[in-house]
């Protein structure tokens, strides 16, 4: 039954719905403010790579944090070094001073997704890892979604939504610290081998990589775009919310086609549509593009997600957790990339840049998507069904995927019978009957 599980960590998925609405309200506020202080785009563009590079190191450095304070502890900590380093961006214009401290606030916000959802996969069992992982996902990102509606709360200027996203990183820590569920015994720390992941799927090495680039260059720079074209902040609000939410509603029925067919097949055309709607975009009014950005959001969006069950279907078994560590790293490398390529063409060409950059990534990952469908034919080692993912998330959230748990139990189930048998015949019976006979017997009758 899922609502006793829901029950269980109901805390837990309170306290991660208030971070992600803050890390959704402080990720839209950044490139607006950048725009308003008269920075350039690749100024714009480095805050929000700074951010993936400090988010990237948090998955390694945090595990070793929570392995010497504890999953409280760790999270009490980490909340209030990201509380700081928001609210320290009230204190100066200097570009240096908040390049660090938007590192600082990836550190954070990476330990604290990990220690949460390294809790959900302590708490839940194989038969309902799926169904939480949904649950989860559908939260996280209808949480960022309203985050980035808080920017009609309060004018960019006065710096009150720097106030706000930092109290909600704060509040996240109070269901957080009382909750009265067991802590887990660790985080895995994460590990990867690039030639593996190449190796088990060059298609989903792809499919991360363009979704790290315009996933990243879409938080870093869609809300600075959208001041440049004459969007008023209540529409780039509008604009951004709606993306994330197109995306959360094409995951799931894109995901279950591709069940039923070749999976690089819809990843190849959600990226071919994507790169359709960006064109779109350069030829529609300005009142359109906030509603045409569901359209965006639907194709972009759940490319990781696809990328990720395409993995888990020529991925070995017991690999699961490895390659998606190794994907969702590729797909933060992307994500630091993404926003300096984009931010330079905008400061070449104009605003209308980001999506021309954007188009040609998807245009050029889906071609090559194509051609390795050709090369190498439908290759679907063993079927695994897709399960929800978002790129909202960490490397905590792989563990708690589902098909970690299955190929691991697989293995153990493959082992245990080849092994038993061939200790039950050859050690028991073969080695009572030789003593038995040999030595008493012949002792007996000399006595």
């Amino acid at each position: 039954m899922l609502m006793p599980i829901i029950g269980r960590i109901s805390t837990l998925l309170f306290g991660m719905a208030i971070l992600i609405a803050g890390h959704g309200l402080q990720l839209a506020y950044v490139p607006l403010r950048a725009e308003l202080f008269g920075w350039s785009n690749l100024a714009a563009g480095m805050l929000g790579s700074v951010y993936f590079s400090g988010f990237l190191l948090g998955c390694f450095l945090v595990p070793y944090l929570v392995s010497r304070s504890g999953h409280i502890r760790s999270f009490a900590a980490l909340s209030s070094l990201g509380t700081a380093s928001i609210l320290a961006l009230a204190l100066s214009e200097n570009y240096v001073f908040w390049l660090a401290l938007r590192f600082l606030v990836g550190v954070s916000v990476a330990g604290l997704y990990l220690v949460i959802e390294s809790w959900f996969n302590e708490l839940v069992v194989e038969d309902n890892r799926g169904t939480v992982l949904a649950f989860y996902t559908m939260i996280a990102l209808f949480a960022m979604a309203s985050g980035q509606l808080l920017l009609k709360v309060s004018p960019i200027e006065d710096g009150s939504l720097l106030i706000l996203a930092a109290m909600l990183f704060v509040a996240a820590a109070i269901p957080i610290c009382l909750t009265r569920t067991s802590q887990p015994s660790q985080i895995p720390s994460a590990s990867f081998s690039p030639f593996l992941v190449l190796r088990t799927s060059t298609a989903a090495t792809i499919g991360a990589l363009i979704s790290g680039l315009v996933t990243g260059s879409y938080y870093g720079l869609a809300p600075a775009y959208g001041l440049q074209i004459g969007l008023a902040i209540d529409e780039i609000s509008t604009m951004m919310a709606l993306g994330i939410i197109g995306g959360a509603l094409t995951q799931l029925p894109l995901g279950r086609l591709s069940d039923k067919m070749d999976r690089r097949i819809v990843i190849f055309s959600i990226m071919i549509v994507g790169a359709l709607v960006s064109l779109l975009m350069l030829f529609s009014g300005v009142e359109g593009v906030p509603y045409l950005m569901v359209f965006y959001g639907g194709c972009a969006m759940p490319l990781y997600a696809l990328s990720l069950a395409h993995a888990s279907d020529n991925s070995a078994s017991s690999s699961f957790l490895e390659i998606g560590t190794g994907l969702m790293i590729v797909h933060a490398l992307g994500a630091i990339v993404g926003p300096l390529l984009v931010a330079q063409a905008m400061s070449l060409i104009g605003a209308h840049a980001f999506f021309i950059v954007n188009g040609l990534i998807l245009m050029l990952g889906g071609s090559a998507i194509f051609v390795l469908t050709k090369i190498r034919g439908s290759a679907r080692e063993h079927f695994t069904e897709f399960e929800m993912a978002t790129t909202v998330s960490a490397q905590g959230a792989i563990t708690l995927d589902p098909r970690v748990e299955s190929e691991f139990d697989e293995a153990d189930l493959g082992e245990v019978p080849q092994e038993v048998p061939q200790e039950v015949p050859q050690e028991v019976p073969q080695e009572v009957p030789q003593e038995v006979p040999q030595e008493v017997p012949q002792e007996v009758p000399q006595e």
